[in-house]
């Protein structure tokens, strides 16, 4: 009896094992198939990269392939052009002898100065009951400028006015890249004293120039026959220190005379530039005049002056903006008989480029008389100039004077500038 428990034990004991067996083995089954599918995928991968890597060799090769070729077109070419060269060459000395004639034309066409014209017609109106209320051709400028050798360039400044009597402005020979620096000027010119003063009238911010330069250095400026040094100076403070000296034979009628055989005047500028940013800089100066105002040359006058300029020109931009902020102030000492008579006068202007065609700017002036700083004047100037190409603007200005010795005074121009050759509208 026993016996037969325990063998139903044992079988029973059999029967639930390979039960237990049976519900395992799909999930053996599945586990391998994952892995065997895993397996398969990783050696597809790898056969994937390996033809990646395979494909990109290729690549290489064929981009090494087409720079070889092209820099062998390249090489090719050059030597082309060089074998044409050589033979155009090897062709023209042959025939030297019948190309020397015409080589001589060409040279002497080199030659040829460049010359170019500007008018300047402009238009006043004043509210002043004896004004003289036109239009007027201030002047037609021309402008002749060359190099001599290899040292020394000319230039002729002749001027027409609207009344027709050719003049010369300027006509002088400069010495260029003098030893130190240097430079040399002989003939007549104008003098370099303060900004302003050597700007030409068609190359002036405004229509006219500040009152206190046609008070003290006359409606034409300060100009004469003479010698002027221009030393670029080694950097002492400044970026840029420069020297002029100039001592010339005749005067502006004002301050120094014109007449008499003893009109010396000496004068001086002294410039300092300061880069501030890559977009902006600050130019100052220093002036000095000596010489006399009577025919006797018995009588002094002294002049100094300070100029001051900022300017700002973003880069990349310029074509389109520009800021200019100029000042210059003029101090006299006129000699008489009874003693001294001292005189002062100022001007300051703001030049403000909108675009690249439209200007807008103000400027203020202040003067006293050099011969009697009792009297004075003031004045304001808004103007607004329109470029319609490089080569030709117009301007409009109203200005406003207000005086203790006489009527105050409102003034309308209108101004049209163009000019024809290579000189454009420089200044000077």
């Amino acid at each position: 009896m026993k016996f037969h428990r325990l063998m139903g034990l044992v079988l029973l004991f059999l029967s639930l094992t390979a039960l237990a067996e049976a519900q395992e083995h799909p999930k053996s089954n599945q586990l391998k198939q994952i892995q065997q599918e895993l397996v398969a995928l990783k050696m597809a991968l790898d056969s994937t990269q390996i033809k990646l890597d395979q494909l990109r060799d290729q690549l290489q090769k064929l981009q090494q392939v087409q720079a070889a070729t092209q820099q062998k077109a390249e090489l090719e070419k050059l030597l082309k052009e060089a074998k044409d060269f050589a033979r155009e060459k090897k062709a023209s000395q042959k025939t030297a002898f019948p190309t020397v004639f015409f080589g001589g034309q060409r040279q002497q066409q080199a030659l040829n100065p460049n010359i170019s014209v500007t008018g300047d017609f402009n238009g006043h109106f004043s509210d002043l009951e004896a004004a003289d209320n036109r239009f007027n051709l201030r002047e037609a400028e021309f402008h002749i400028i060359a190099p001599l050798d290899p040292y020394t360039r000319g230039k002729f400044f002749l001027g027409i006015p609207g009344s027709g009597h050719l003049h010369v402005g300027e006509a002088y020979m400069q010495w260029l890249n003098l030893p130190f620096n240097l430079q040399l000027k002989v003939g007549k010119f104008r003098n370099q004293f303060g900004i302003l003063n050597r700007w030409h009238a068609h190359g002036l911010p405004q229509v006219d120039r500040p009152r206190v330069l046609t008070r003290f250095l006359g409606e034409e400026g300060l100009s004469g026959m003479g010698l002027a040094f221009n030393w670029l100076l080694p950097k002492l403070w400044a970026q840029v220190n420069e020297l002029d000296l100039e001592i010339i034979s005749g005067g502006d009628g004002v301050s120094f005379s014109a007449e008499g055989t003893k009109n010396w005047v000496t004068v001086g500028h002294f410039k300092n530039y300061y880069d501030l940013t890559p977009n902006s800089y600050l130019e100052f100066g220093f002036s000095g005049a000596y010489g006399h105002h009577d025919a006797d040359a018995k009588l002094r006058t002294i002049l100094g002056g300070f100029d001051l300029t900022y300017k700002w020109v973003p880069i990349g931009r310029s074509k389109y903006r520009t800021f200019e902020f100029r000042n210059e102030l003029i101090l006299s000492q006129r000699q008489k008989p009874g003693g001294n008579v001292n005189a002062f006068g100022l001007y300051s202007y703001i030049e403000n480029k909108l675009n690249a065609r439209w200007w807008a700017g103000i400027r203020f002036d202040y003067s006293e008389l050099p011969t009697d700083p009792e009297n004075h004047e003031w004045g304001i100037s808004p103007h607004l100039t329109w470029w319609q190409s490089e080569f030709v603007f117009y301007r409009l200005q109203l200005s406003h004077f207000e005086r203790n010795y006489g009527e105050d005074e409102t003034v309308l121009w209108f101004q049209s500038v163009w000019s024809m050759g290579p000189h454009k509208h420089e200044v000077y």
